[in-house]
């Protein structure tokens, strides 16, 4: 899962219905993604008037995992050289998609873009009932 999902969903974005109606579902990322969604909390807050503490408390209630490096560390090349060129912090969570198998979640461009993994712009609201542990999307893949 992209911080900009999770930035959205805390400012009461259309992802925050997918966050409320994902019973059973086990959202991940990286260490990286959850530094850089506590980042620019305090920037958004301040940006749309928001509470900050209620939007971290907002996010701890998300439930969102980081997964540990060594799960997705072998992928770390292979993740450089699909989109390290073009955006070196999505690094870790393309290489975790890899190791994973699992669809990412996210609204940014250089990740849609790719072709060697599964990239979700938009989930539905409700999810679908049928889960799989997923970067962000607990959907099967085909």
């Amino acid at each position: 899962m992209d911080a900009n999902v999770v930035l959205s969903a805390l400012i009461g974005g259309k992802a925050s219905k997918v966050f409320a109606g994902a019973k059973g579902v086990e959202f991940i990322t990286t260490a990286n993604v959850v530094a850089e969604i506590l980042e620019y909390v305090p920037v958004l807050a301040r940006k749309k008037g928001l509470n900050r503490e209620v939007m971290e408390a907002a996010f701890n209630l998300l439930g969102l995992e980081a997964v540990q490096e060594e799960i997705y560390s072998q992928q770390i090349p292979a993740a450089l050289g699909l989109i390290g060129k073009r955006d070196p912090d999505d690094v870790e969570l393309v290489a975790l998609a890899l190791a994973l198998g699992c669809p990412v979640w996210s609204n940014d461009n250089d990740l849609v873009e790719l072709k060697e993994i599964e990239v979700y712009p938009n989930l539905p609201s409700p999810m679908p009932g049928t889960h799989k542990r997923g970067v962000a999307l607990p959907l099967p893949l085909a």
